[in-house]
């Protein structure tokens, strides 16, 4: 239960002082990541590297998928942000270079990840450890 009073009273502040990490950057999550950010919400939006991408490669490269999301929901009609500035809210990344840190800001976490139990274990696993 300390963790649940914790999180309540972390969530009542107001909404521009809040930080949430959406793992998994699809059309769910990427909603649910617009959704946070309309409400005043500052997020990290993270999903996996690409596949193929060459060990070492820089961060844009890395960050591709979360950033295609990130790019289609300022194309989308209709449009997930209420203002086209509330996707400046957003902040892309990857599971593997970003997850601990943003979990470690993050006053809320969701997961919308593949619905997959050898996926979504370790992945708990990870966020426990670094919330």
């Amino acid at each position: 239960m300390v963790g649940v009073s914790v999180c309540a009273v972390s969530l009542s502040r107001p909404p521009f002082q809040l930080h949430a990490t959406v793992l998994g950057a699809g059309t769910m999550g990427a909603q649910i990541a617009a959704h946070l950010a309309n409400a005043g919400v500052h997020v990290s939006l993270l999903d996996i590297v690409p596949p193929g991408t060459p060990e070492g490669a820089k961060k844009p490269a890395r960050n591709a998928v979360a950033a295609g999301a990130l790019a289609a929901m300022k194309k989308g009609k209709p449009a997930p942000f209420m203002d086209p500035s509330f996707a400046e809210r957003i902040r892309v990344g990857n599971l593997d270079d970003d997850l601990e840190s943003a979990v470690a800001k993050s006053d809320l976490v969701v997961e919308a990840v593949i619905e997959r139990l050898d996926i979504k274990r370790p992945l708990f696993a990870r966020i426990a450890a670094a919330a």
